[in-house]
Order: structure tokens, then C-alpha cells, then sequence
């Protein structure tokens, strides 16, 4: 308001200026300011009424037409704002998540590496022990085939020292009664 005042005032001033000029004009010859106060007064008068009416009817549906875009850039810049800090904030919730699968995954085959260790360990050991008593089978039966063996070796023995053959049964006896000694002898 005090700027449209200032305006007036300055307006009027010149329009002053020019109707004096305008005057001495009229002396010297024709110039574009020549003119009297009254005209000078008119065409600030018809100056500040299309103000007034630009001003009512163009200037403010102008402002109002710059204001509205301005919010609506403002609105679109805080709308890309918010998407953007959403965008960032799926981001990082991906980049979470892909962390805890990748974490999962490496627990779950840890945990299974540990499993299979375990049960390799429990059939190595099943191994183990099946062959010890494999072993230990195989070593009574070949202890006592060797023992047989032996009682055999015996008995021909007695047979070719003696030169006549025991009764099959009292034979058996005193092989089966050697062999009884011979193991007390090699545990004891």
C-alpha cells in the first residue's frame, strides 16, 4: 500500500513536469509532452484506474495463478522428497533382509556341515566297530582251527610214535583235555 502511494505521488509530480513543459511547448512548437494540467490530470486518472482494474481483475488472479504453482511445485518436491526417504528406507529394509537370508543360509549349512561331520564320525566308528569284531571273530576262528590243527598233528603224532591208534573217543578226550591245558596255560 505505502508503495502504491508513492507511486501516485511520483506520478503526479511528473505529470506535473509535463504539463508545464507542456506549456512552454506551446511557445516554442509541437512537442509529444505539450498539453495542459487538465490533460495531464485525465491521463493519471485513466493511468490509475487500469491499475486499479488490472490490478482487480488481472493482477491478483495472477498472483493467485503463481501461488497455486508454487504450491504445487512445493507439493511435488516434498512428495518427491517422500519418496525418495521411502525408497531409502525399502532399501535399507532389502539390504536387511538379504543379510538375515544370507545369514540363515550360512547358519543352516554350518548346521548341516556339523550334522554330516557327525555322521560320518558315528559310521567311521560303527565301521570301527564292526571290524574289531569281525576281527576278533575271525581271530577265535582261526585260533581254533589252529587249535584243531594241532590236535590233529597230535594225534598223528601219537599214532606214528605209538604205532597203533587209540579208540576215536578216548583220542578225542585226551586232545580235547591237552587243549583245555594249553589255553589255561597261555590265559593264566
Amino acid at each position: 500500500m505505502k508503495t502504491l502511494k508513492t507511486f501516485l505521488i511520483t506520478l503526479f509530480i511528473c505529470a506535473d513536469a509535463l504539463a508545464a513543459e507542456g506549456q512552454a511547448g506551446k511557445s516554442g512548437g509541437g512537442s509529444i509532452f505539450s498539453g495542459s494540467f487538465a490533460e495531464s490530470l485525465w491521463t493519471v486518472a485513466a493511468f490509475v484506474l487500469l491499475l486499479f482494474v488490472l490490478g482487480k481483475y488481472a493482477w491478483k488472479p495472477l498472483l493467485k495463478a503463481l501461488k497455486d504453482r508454487e504450491e504445487h511445485i512445493r507439493g511435488q518436491i516434498d512428495a518427491a522428497e517422500h519418496s525418495r526417504k521411502e525408497a531409502q528406507k525399502m532399501r535399507e529394509d532389502i539390504e536387511q533382509r538379504r543379510t538375515q537370508i544370507l545369514q540363515d543360509a550360512t547358519d543352516r549349512a554350518l548346521k548341516h556341515e556339523q550334522e554330516l561331520t557327525e555322521a560320518a564320525h558315528r559310521k567311521i566308528s560303527e565301521i570301527r566297530q564292526q571290524a574289531a569284531q569281525d576281527i576278533e571273530k575271525a581271530r577265535a576262528s582261526a585260533e581254533d582251527q589252529l587249535w584243531e590243527q594241532a590236535g590233529d598233528i597230535m594225534l598223528l603224532l601219537g599214532k606214528k610214535v605209538l604205532g597203533r591208534v587209540i579208540a576215536e573217543g578216548d583220542n578225542k578226550q585226551l586232545i580235547d583235555a591237552a587243549i583245555a591245558e594249553l589255553k589255561s596255560d597261555k590265559t593264566g
